[in-house]
């Protein structure tokens, strides 16, 4: 089937990806605003967007017809979405996860360009789940030094963004309300304040005392890794927009030399090795920072080591443009 005849849907413009998603595809002109199909519950429920210069109208996603020919991305979760995938795949198109709607099914594909784009020839079903970014960020970060690894600890950082748009706006509203000598008020579902605060989980924790997202970003990282290597992570929230960072405990199965630790990431694919990563450094850029790399004083084989990136732009939209790339161009 030729590519031009083939279409791109994505489902959830009110979503805190979408944006960077369609400058991205903008950007690499993976498709044409004549193949851009955008959709919400209700029509009119959000104004056109612009893209490559023309203006996209947002389509009722009830009222859509989904077709073999195209790629649909899910950006939003909940009723509609799981009915959208449903649809979709019934009526032969591509869908592509991007928020969780398929989260523990494993005849779900998941699938990282860089680690394992194979797996789309390989796929079960036409239904494809990213990586939340956190997990995208760290198996990045991991790669160059996996044949090595006995076990790592993640200690992530994520934005209020991680979270939602819903949650995006909450802590901007209670930003400007703290500014003007206001209190502000609590979202009840995650029971804290979000401005000017630094979580240590953002949902209740589970009886083990981990909670979903932690134990998620575990198992999203021993599928793309492998499950030879020992996890455990911990997801804290920072009071920051955009934008994560995680300091990872590399306890490697031999002792190594840092020198060649270092020479290893910094020939690992999109990384760059800086001297103090930052997320705020790495907020718009398509690679993920690596540094403050040392042997630990409490061990001569673990490397302690900091990775930072966009979770917006580079862990999410761009890993679903190069996904969408590969679909319409070889599937």
């Amino acid at each position: 089937m030729s590519e031009v005849n083939r279409e791109l849907v994505l489902v959830g413009v009110d979503n805190a990806a979408f944006q960077p998603l369609l400058e991205v595809l903008e950007e690499r002109e993976i498709i044409e605003a004549g193949q851009l199909h955008l959709l919400e519950e209700e029509e009119g429920e959000a104004d056109p967007q612009v893209f490559a210069n023309r203006n996209v109208p947002v389509e009722s996603l009830e009222k859509f017809r989904f077709e073999p020919e195209q790629v649909v991305v899910l950006l939003k979760s909940g009723a509609s979405a799981q009915a959208a995938l449903a649809a979709a795949e019934t009526a032969g198109a591509w869908v592509i996860d991007a928020a969780d709607n398929t989260r523990g099914d494993e005849s779900v594909t998941l699938v990282h360009p860089l680690l394992n784009p194979v797996s789309l020839a390989e796929a079960e079903r036409r239904v494809l789940a990213l990586p939340a970014a956190g997990a995208a960020m760290v198996a990045e970060a991991l790669l160059p030094l996996r044949e090595r690894i006995q076990a790592v600890e993640v200690v992530l950082n994520q934005p209020v963004s991680a979270l939602g748009k819903s949650a995006v706006d909450a802590m901007a509203a209670q930003t400007a309300r703290m500014f003007n000598g206001q209190e502000a008020e609590v979202d009840p579902a995650i029971g804290h304040r979000l401005a000017f605060n630094h979580l240590s989980s953002a949902e209740k924790p589970l009886a083990s005392g981990h909670n979903l997202a932690e134990l998620a970003l575990i198992h999203d990282l021993r599928r793309l890794l492998g499950d030879q290597i020992a996890m455990d992570a911990t997801i804290n929230t920072a009071s920051v927009f955009h934008g994560q960072l995680a300091n990872l405990r590399v306890a490697m199965k031999e002792e190594v030399e840092a020198g060649e630790v270092s020479a290893l990431l910094r020939n690992g694919a999109r990384l760059k090795m800086t001297e103090r990563p930052s997320s705020q450094e790495a907020v718009g850029g398509d690679e993920t920072l690596v540094g403050r790399l040392r042997q630990s004083l409490l061990n001569p084989k673990q490397f302690n080591f900091c990775a930072a990136s966009d979770n917006l732009r580079r862990d999410l939209a761009v890993n679903c443009a190069q996904v969408v790339h590969l679909l319409l161009k070889n599937h």
